[in-house]
């Protein structure tokens, strides 16, 4: 059995950067509309680099100027879902057991355009031989 480490991105509106330990990870680049992805990252063999260190894993998120209807506001819409999961693979390949290794995020809200929406870090340790979440900052900025 080994154990596999994923994010799982469901939707982005704006803009989404990972990064972990300092590298790009993944960049959804401007997206729009709020599209329905099921985008899957595999975060292992980053995380297996540095074992004895905590591993610092960001999510940044960006609302931009866009609108869907073309007009100029004071507040634009941002929306980001993504999970971190923890697989158990067995000699086969197939998955036995699957995890999240944190709640998963899944806000939407309006804010002034053209700031980082999100700005969500996490410290991954090894424990044994797994990785988990030992501590978390959100951010987040929004007008309701």
């Amino acid at each position: 059995m080994k154990r596999e480490y994923w994010i799982n991105v469901k939707h982005v509106d704006n803009r989404l950067v990972i990064y972990l330990n300092g590298s790009t990870v993944w960049d959804s680049g401007i997206v729009h509309e709020d599209p329905e992805l099921n985008h899957m990252i595999n975060i292992t063999e980053l995380l297996h680099e540095h074992p004895h260190h905590t591993s610092e894993l960001i999510f940044e998120g960006f609302n931009d100027t866009y609108n869907s209807n073309g007009k100029e506001e004071e507040f634009n819409p941002w929306h980001f879902h993504y999970h971190v999961i923890a697989r158990t693979i067995d000699a086969a390949g197939k998955v036995v057991k699957e995890e999240d290794m944190l709640e998963p995020y899944n806000q939407k809200h309006f804010s002034n355009p053209n700031i980082r929406a999100i700005n969500n870090k996490y410290d991954i340790v090894q424990k044994g031989k797994e990785f988990r979440v030992v501590s978390n900052e959100l951010s987040q900025h929004f007008f309701k």
